[in-house]
């Protein structure tokens, strides 16, 4: 693994390893949660720049590279999206997939009923984001192999966590009607894929590659000219 030290909350730096190979990262114990927001953002560039479809082949089992225990798998939940991780019997960290590390960040969340109808309007097989099967529209709305849910990256959070990161740096009166734009904008990415149908380039990666990787790819171009290093 390659260290990597990032900002965390109140100044402080935060050191993590990163295995592009296993497409993972390891968090010493709380270090996932004392990620800044911009931290998060560039995880998540990194992430769409080195990521592929479908799972990496990992060692078993996997050992925990301070005590070298081997790590139990766990499961967690982050809203209404299970995702899952290797933790350390003695508590010395986890290890993570990219995949499971944007789902409990809550950058993935499961398409609804509405939105799997729209999408058929467009493609007829996507990849499954968990395990890389290829999911047929037209009979089914999980994936049949792994039954995981058709699942898409929320292409807005990155949005808002960029635009929380300016008003921090250029603190402004709060916006009287902030909470009223907040609820449209979550309506408006529950309930349609038209930000996504603009772009014929994202169409064509959610075919090739599943609907998580296209928006990662969207993501991290869109990141390269927003953040700097």
């Amino acid at each position: 693994m390659t260290a990597m030290t990032l900002d965390g909350h109140l100044g402080t730096k935060v050191a993590i390893d990163v295995c592009a190979t296993c497409q993972a990262f390891w968090f010493d114990r709380l270090e996932s949660l004392q990620l800044s927001a911009g931290s998060t953002l560039k995880l998540m560039k990194f992430i769409g720049e080195h990521s592929s479809p479908g799972k990496p082949s990992l060692p078993d089992p996997l050992r925990c590279p301070r005590c070298a225990t081997t790590l139990r798998l766990a499961h967690n939940m982050q809203r209404n999206m299970p995702f899952t991780y290797w933790r350390c019997a003695n508590d010395d960290g986890h290890f993570i997939g990219f995949l499971e590390f944007l789902k409990e960040k809550n950058f993935i969340h499961p398409l609804s009923s509405e939105q799997i109808k729209e999408l058929r309007q467009n493609v007829q097989f996507v990849n499954c984001s968990n395990c890389g099967a290829s999911i047929n529209l037209e009979s089914d709305s999980v994936c049949s192999f792994c039954h995981a849910p058709i699942s898409m990256l929320d292409m807005k959070q990155p949005q808002r966590m960029l635009e929380q990161l300016k008003q921090a740096a250029d603190p402004r009166p709060m916006d009287p009607a902030l909470p009223l734009k907040l609820a449209s904008a979550k309506l408006q990415l529950e309930t349609s894929l038209a930000d996504f149908g603009r772009s014929p380039e994202w169409w064509s990666d959610a075919s090739s590659s599943g609907l998580v990787q296209a928006g990662l790819n969207a993501v991290a171009r869109w990141l390269s000219e927003k953040l700097v290093d």
